[in-house]
C-alpha cells in the first residue's frame, strides 16, 4: 500500500498560562495508507480531536504544534513534504483540496441564513476560481453520494433538515474538493441509531467508491467494528495500541483496549458482564508517572508505576505495555 500521511513524534502543547502547561498530544506516531480506512478511538480527553486538528494545522489557541513532523506523499508515491513546514497560505491550499475535515457537531455549523447552494458555492470558491454551474453539479454528485435528493436539498436552509440530513450535507461538502484524506470527527455523535448505522453504511460506500483515505475518530468501538480496517487506540496523548480491527478485537494486547470492549454493551448475552472502566483519564498537566494508565490498571504493579512502556512492534500489531502477553493469553473479553 502506497504511503498517504506518516505522523512521526507529534506534540500538540497548550500553555495555560497561571495553570500550567498542557501536553494533549505527546510524541504520536502512526502512518496512513492511500485508499485506508483507518480508526482512532479513545475516551473523551484522550487527545484524538486535537491530532485531528494538528494534522490539518487548526489547533486553537492557545495551544500549538511543538514538534513532530507531518509526512505527505503525493498520488504516484512522490515526496513526502512535511505538512508543519509549508507556509499557512501554502498549508491553506491544501485544505479541503487534499485533506478535508467533518467537525464534531458539525450538523450545527451550517450557516442558518443561507441556503444549502450557497454555502456549497462559497465553500469551492474559498479554494478555487469555479463557476457556479460547474459548483451546482459537483454538489449534486456529492448529495447523490450521501444519498441526499439535490434538487431538495439545495434549495433547503439547513433548519428544514433533520440532524441525520445536515451531517450528511457536511459530508457531502468535505468531498467537493476531491480530498485525499477525510477526517471525520465523531460523526454519528447525537444522532438516533437508526441515523448512526445509515451513514456508516453511507461512509463504508464512499470509502469503496472513491477509494478515499478515511481518518475516523469516535469513542465508540461498535462504530470502529463496522468501518475501520485497521484501529489506533488513544490514552491521555499517546497511542497505547494499534492493530487490524478483527485482531483487535479477538485478543486485545493492552488493558485500556481490553477495558473499552468490556464496557460495550451488546443486544445479547449477559449485561451483567459489562463494567466501565474505573476511575477517570489522568490531568495532563500532570500525568502519572510511569505508564499513564496504571491508577486505573487491574494489572499494573511497582514497574509500570516507575517505568513508561515503549510502544514496540509486536507481530503486526504496536502495543505500550509491560503485561501486554499476559493480556493477549486472556483471548477475546467477555
Amino acid at each position: 500500500m502506497k504511503p498517504l500521511l506518516q505522523v512521526r513524534d507529534l506534540q500538540v502543547t497548550f500553555d495555560l498560562g497561571r495553570h500550567g502547561r498542557l501536553v494533549a498530544v505527546d510524541g504520536v506516531s502512526f502512518d496512513l495508507g492511500q485508499g485506508e480506512f483507518v480508526a482512532l478511538v479513545g475516551e473523551s480527553g484522550s487527545g484524538k480531536s486535537t491530532t485531528a486538528l494538528a494534522l490539518i494545522r487548526l489547533v486553537p489557541p492557545p495551544g500549538y504544534i511543538s514538534g513532530g513532523q507531518l509526512g505527505w506523499w503525493g498520488p504516484e508515491g512522490e515526496g513526502p513534504v512535511d505538512l508543519l513546514r509549508l507556509s499557512p497560505g501554502q498549508m491553506r491550499e491544501r485544505r479541503w483540496r487534499e485533506i478535508a475535515m467533518v467537525f464534531q457537531g458539525a450538523q450545527n455549523a451550517l450557516n442558518p441564513v443561507m441556503r444549502i447552494a450557497e454555502q456549497m458555492v462559497e465553500t469551492v470558491r474559498a479554494h478555487s476560481a469555479v463557476s457556479r454551474g460547474e459548483i451546482i453539479e459537483r454538489a449534486a454528485r456529492c448529495l447523490r453520494m450521501v444519498r441526499l435528493e439535490p434538487s431538495r436539498v439545495l434549495r433547503s436552509y439547513p433548519h428544514e433538515l433533520s440532524g441525520g440530513m445536515r451531517q450528511r450535507v457536511l459530508i457531502a461538502m468535505s468531498l467537493l474538493m476531491s480530498p485525499r484524506l477525510l477526517i471525520l470527527d465523531e460523526p454519528t455523535t447525537a444522532l438516533d441509531v437508526i441515523t448512526q448505522a445509515h451513514i456508516l453504511e453511507i461512509l463504508r460506500e464512499i470509502h469503496a467508491q472513491l477509494g478515499l483515505t478515511m481518518l475516523l475518530l469516535t469513542h465508540d468501538l461498535a462504530v470502529v467494528a463496522k468501518t475501520a480496517q485497521r484501529v489506533l487506540i488513544m490514552y491521555a496523548g499517546r497511542i497505547v495500541e494499534e492493530a487490524p480491527t478483527e485482531a483487535l478485537f479477538e485478543a486485545p494486547y493492552h488493558p485500556y483496549t481490553r477495558g473499552l470492549l468490556q464496557a460495550v454493551p451488546t443486544l445479547v448475552g449477559d449485561l451483567g458482564t459489562k463494567r466501565p472502566i474505573p476511575g477517570a483519564p489522568p490531568d495532563l498537566r500532570d500525568p502519572p508517572p510511569g505508564c499513564r494508565f496504571h491508577p486505573r490498571c487491574p494489572y499494573a504493579d511497582a514497574r509500570c508505576r516507575a517505568a513508561e512502556p515503549a510502544l514496540e512492534e509486536v507481530g503486526g500489531r504496536r502495543v505500550a505495555c509491560h503485561h501486554w502477553q499476559r493480556i493477549a493469553a486472556s483471548g477475546r473479553p467477555g
